[in-house]
């Protein structure tokens, strides 16, 4: 099911000014990206293939880094000539997306969520509010719940209590939305309209214990830097895929030339360790490798075979097991589709593994072509590099398998 998204771009930020004096709040950079960023790579994961983009305050320097596109996904601006609140907003971008339903996101806030799990949860719905349980919280209000429907709301006070809270998540059906909203032009989502509807329609519910952080104080702000540096907000378990490069990654990538032997392997350095940490939390890790020297008359599959051979002998010494091993032999000429960046091998994976989520899944290589396989099937990049080119359009950046590892260690 496809739908699009509406993410609120448009706050002043008014909380996080002094830190980012010159840029809208979704600009705010965490862990070297804006934080908007995340937000639709997350989208992209899921399948999402337009977003619309409710801006005003700078609206300009959003449209400048992002443009119309990002990745597979199609960005649409529409812009607020005046502050509108979160619910006039809604209700003017509404008017100018060409479908019933829309899942609607706040740009400050980040939470980890199924996007076909949430559909299912809206079918026959008008209505569908994502919440996530907060411990010890004195910073939100609450939303009360009675057989999956919203039954109140729970003004946030100075005590420290645990509950449901509104993640800033929804799935609006867009004509029920403007048929009930309040009569003037400038109202707020979570007030005006929420807060109110709920007693005479019902307010479907999607509960998720999953990552959420919203970046709108300076304190939690600066929580996001590290834990979207080291990749907590993914959550990363054995139901995700590690797909790894193996020249440069595993091995010294040797120049202008091929490992034709083994002989030729050698290991990088503290390339095992950092196999030991992953395996514990990947449910699978997969190698993907290029090796167009058998193309080029260089070597053979069986000169290939016996150093893939001698690889996984090495690491099952270690008690490290790859799943499977993937390789394109072709020419770059050749312009296959089982060769990187295009999505053959990726697709090979998926036959042999069924369950395999490209969006849980991380591919991790040195070169351009690594990245552009990961985003061309919709899994998260690491580019590894002491310095990375600012050219290559990367998740997330190490200088090498063993700091991507250690950043899982806590």
């Amino acid at each position: 099911m496809s739908i699009p998204a509406l993410i609120l771009a448009g706050g002043l930020g008014t909380r996080l000014r002094h830190l980012i004096p010159d840029l809208p709040k979704p600009l705010a950079p965490v862990a070297n990206k804006p934080f908007l960023y995340y937000l639709l790579k997350h989208l992209q994961n899921q399948g999402v293939r337009d977003v619309y983009l409710s801006v005003g305050y700078k609206a300009e320097k959003i449209e400048d880094y992002f443009h119309h596109h990002f990745h597979s996904i199609q960005l649409h601006y529409i812009k607020e000539e005046e502050p509108l609140g979160t619910g006039g907003a809604i209700a003017f971008a509404l008017q100018q997306i060409p479908s019933e339903n829309v899942l609607i996101l706040n740009g400050d806030t980040f939470l980890n969520f199924e996007l076909n799990k949430l559909l299912a949860s809206h079918q026959n719905q008008k209505l569908t509010v994502a919440l996530n349980y907060a411990k010890n919280s004195d910073r939100y209000g609450f939303v009360n719940v009675d057989k999956n429907y919203v039954s109140g709301f729970i003004e946030k006070s100075s005590e420290l209590r645990d509950g449901w809270i509104n993640a800033g998540v929804y799935v609006l059906n867009k004509n029920f939305y403007l048929s009930h909203i309040p009569s003037q032009k400038i109202f707020s989502f979570e007030k005006d309209f929420l807060e109110k509807i709920y007693r005479e329609y019902p307010i479907n519910t999607y509960k998720v214990n999953g990552y959420f952080i919203d970046i709108g104080v300076p304190n939690d702000y600066t929580r996001a830097q590290k834990e979207f540096a080291q990749l907590h907000f993914l959550e990363i378990n054995n139901e995700w895929t590690l797909f790894l490069d193996r020249d440069g990654v595993i091995n010294k990538k040797l120049h202008n030339d091929y490992v034709k032997s083994i002989e030729e392997f050698e290991w990088l350095e503290n390339v095992i360790d950092a196999l030991k940490i992953l395996r514990k939390i990947f449910g699978k890790i997969i190698i993907v490798t290029n090796q167009q020297g058998i193309g080029k008359g260089l070597m053979t599959d069986d000169d290939l075979h016996k150093v893939h051979q001698f690889m996984q002998q090495v690491l099952a010494n270690e008690g490290i097991v790859l799943d499977k091993i993937y390789y394109a032999p072709e020419l770059a000429t050749n312009h296959s589709l089982k060769r990187k960046p295009n999505i053959g091998m990726a697709l090979e994976a998926k036959k042999d593994f069924p369950d395999i989520q490209f969006a849980k899944s991380i591919m991790v290589g040195d070169s351009l072509s690594d990245v552009q396989f990961a985003h061309n099937v919709g899994m998260y990049s690491v580019y590894l590099a002491s310095q990375p080119e600012s050219f290559i359009p990367y998740d997330f950046t190490f200088s090498n398998l063993y700091e991507f590892a250690k950043c899982f260690e806590k």
